[in-house]
C-alpha cells in the first residue's frame, strides 16, 4: 500500500475481514493504518442468514473474519480503531442485536450499518431492502449499544459528515471515488498520480456543495442532526442518481 503519510493523509481499511486471518497480512494492514481505522465485515453470526448473502461456507468465513479481528488487536490495534460492518437487508434485521452486542462485548468494537443499496447483485433481490421502520429499529438497537450517552443519531448511515467530508476511497482496483459505496470513478492511480486527482475532483470527492448548510438536500437542512450528519451520499446516488439528493433511506427525511 502507498505511503500516504507523506502526503497528510491516513489509511482506513475496509475489508471482508477473511484476508486478516492469515497472520502476515493482518500485521502490515495494523502497520500502514496507523491513525486510521480497520473496518471487516461480518453481517450476521448467523450461519443460515449468512449462507443467503454471500457464496461459499459460512462456517468456514465467519470464523476466519473472527479469527482475523483476533489476530488484528494481536497486533496491537485498538478495538476503538476498528469496525464491524453490516450490510443492513431484510435478512439481517433477525440477529442484528446479537451481532452488534457481540462485537461490542466481546471485541470492544462498534458497528457501522451500512443500508442496502440496489446495485450489482442486490439488483436481483429487491426484496431484501429494509423497510423505513426496520431501518429505524436497527439504528436504535445501534444507538442503545454502542452510544447509549450521545445526543446524536445518524438515521441512514454511520459515518458522520465530517468523515464523508474529508475521505476519499481508492477501491481495490485502483478507482478513486468519493465514498466506498459509491462505485463511481473519478480517475484510476494505475494511470493518475493520486494527488493529481484529488487536485483536479477536489469539490466532487469532497462534497463541497454540501458544507453549506442552505445547500443541504430535503429535510437535511432542517434535521436536528445536521450538525454532524448529511444524510447518505450512497444512499441518494443509487436512489436518484444524484449523489448530492435527498436520502430515501433516512426516517427522519419526511
Amino acid at each position: 500500500m502507498k505511503d500516504t503519510g507523506k502526503l497528510g493523509l491516513k489509511n482506513n481499511i475496509w475489508t471482508s475481514g477473511i484476508p486478516l486471518e492469515n497472520k502476515e497480512v493482518a500485521r502490515k494492514a495494523v502497520e500502514v493504518s496507523k491513525g486510521g481505522f480497520i473496518a471487516v465485515h461480518l453481517d450476521t453470526l448467523n450461519e443460515r442468514i449468512y449462507q443467503m448473502l454471500h457464496k461459499g461456507n459460512p462456517h468456514r468465513q465467519i470464523q476466519a473474519i473472527l479469527k482475523g479481528v483476533e489476530n488484528v488487536q494481536n497486533f496491537g490495534k485498538s478495538p476503538d480503531e476498528m469496525i464491524n460492518c453490516i450490510t443492513f437487508t431484510k435478512p439481517v434485521f433477525q440477529d442484528i442485536q446479537r451481532t452488534i452486542q457481540y462485537f461490542y462485548e466481546t471485541w470492544g468494537m462498534r458497528t457501522c450499518l451500512t443500508q442496502m443499496c440496489v446495485t450489482g447483485l442486490a439488483t436481483d433481490h429487491k426484496e431484501w431492502a429494509p423497510s423505513i421502520e426496520e431501518i429505524k429499529k436497527a439504528c436504535d438497537i445501534r444507538d442503545s449499544i454502542n452510544y447509549p450517552t450521545s445526543p446524536y443519531s445518524f438515521s441512514s448511515m454511520d459515518t458522520n459528515k465530517y468523515y464523508c467530508g474529508n475521505m476519499i476511497c481508492v477501491t481495490v482496483n485502483g478507482d478513486v471515488t468519493p465514498c466506498s459505496v459509491i462505485r463511481k470513478s473519478v480517475g484510476s492511480i494505475h494511470e493518475t498520480p493520486l494527488d493529481e486527482i484529488i487536485q483536479k475532483h477536489r469539490d466532487e470527492l469532497l462534497w463541497i456543495l454540501l458544507r453549506v448548510p442552505k445547500n443541504l438536500p430535503g429535510y437535511c437542512s432542517q434535521c436536528e442532526n445536521n450538525e454532524v450528519c448529511w444524510g447518505c451520499r450512497a444512499a441518494a446516488f443509487y436512489d436518484k442518481g444524484d449523489s448530492c439528493g435527498t436520502d430515501p433511506k433516512c426516517y427522519r427525511n419526511i
